[in-house]
């Protein structure tokens, strides 16, 4: 009988074991429990994967038994939403520029680019007020994997921003420069940037263009350089008699120099050259002017003088 008791007793004993231990059934934790590593490692081994922890540094792997980092996954990681919160804070001073770098990387995706500050393609870093930095500065940077920047923002605070697009050199093709909110420019360094806005396109007939916009275009002022028509008052200059003129127009329909209204309509203007011809037309009028001018002058002269004549051969009657 006393065998019989201390057996149920066991059994009962063994069976509420069982219920609370996770490595023979489900079980429920009664109060707050503490596994000491003692330095060695820790492995849940799953059918395609593990979660490892060292026992010695304390990171953990996800698919990795040699994790270099507190959380160090091979694969995929799925999330709502991800704080990143490195913010050295300001008052530092770097050694160098890559320890700089270093510290202030708050996020770096993609291969590695740089082993000594170990930059990635792309790269987040918030730098603070440093030897190197006069106010804590934004960066932002996508870098190809020759580790040759193709596309920077950065923006200090309480100061400049600018963003700027590469080429495979690390040449700046395209940049947009705030200066402290005073100003804002965008600018197009190469000497064969083109900018089109409303089209693609750049050429017409054999000439190419920097600027291409396929609709109005309203400013205050326009400066265009260009030659001027100061040749017409050169003394080799042949300035065509008031009966060419007259003949040009007659035949063609408008001025000599000048396009026509269908060659406009097909080809369009040059502003520059347009300004020019005008002026070369002005000119020309001018000269016509002053020799009308001559012409009249000498003929009020001589009806002056005539009328002296007159008046003299009047009074000795």
């Amino acid at each position: 009988m006393k065998n019989i008791f201390i057996s149920a007793i066991l059994l009962a004993f063994s069976a509420s074991y069982a219920q609370t231990t996770i490595y023979t059934g489900n079980g429920t934790l009664n109060s707050t429990r503490t596994v000491t590593l003692g330095g060695f490692n820790l492995t849940f081994q799953g059918t395609s994967g593990q979660l490892f922890m060292n026992g010695g540094t304390g990171n953990i792997g996800l698919g990795t038994t040699t994790p270099t980092q507190k959380l160090d996954v091979i694969g995929n990681i799925k999330a709502n939403v991800g704080y990143f919160t490195k913010s050295p804070a300001n008052g530092q001073t770097f050694a160098t520029n890559a320890a700089r770098t270093f510290e202030s990387t708050v996020l770096s995706a993609g291969t590695l680019t740089d082993v000594t500050t170990q930059e990635r393609v792309f790269q987040f870093f918030d730098f603070p007020q440093s030897n190197m930095n006069s106010t804590p500065t934004s960066w932002l940077s996508v870098n190809n994997r020759n580790n040759v920047t193709r596309l920077r923002f950065w923006a200090s605070q309480d100061g400049n921003s600018e963003f700027t697009l590469y080429d495979k050199t690390q040449t700046a093709n395209f940049r947009v420069i705030d200066n402290n909110g005073t100003d804002m420019s965008v600018v197009l360094p190469k000497a064969d940037s083109k900018l089109g806005i409303g089209t693609s396109s750049f050429t017409d007939g054999t000439d190419t263009y920097k600027l291409s916009v396929n609709g109005n275009i309203r400013a205050n002022r326009v400066k265009v350089y260009t030659t001027w028509a100061d040749f017409v008052f050169e003394d080799t200059y042949e300035l065509p008699t008031l009966e060419e003129v007259e003949k040009h127009i007659n035949d063609n329909g408008h001025l000599k120099d000048v396009p026509s209204a269908a060659q406009v309509e097909t080809n369009g203007i040059e502003l520059g050259e347009m300004n020019k011809i005008l002026l070369q037309k002005i000119e020309e009028l001018t000269l016509y002017t002053i020799e009308q001018n001559k012409i009249n002058q000498q003929q009020a002269k001589q009806i002056e003088e005539l009328s002296i004549m007159v008046q003299a051969l009047s009074e000795r009657k």
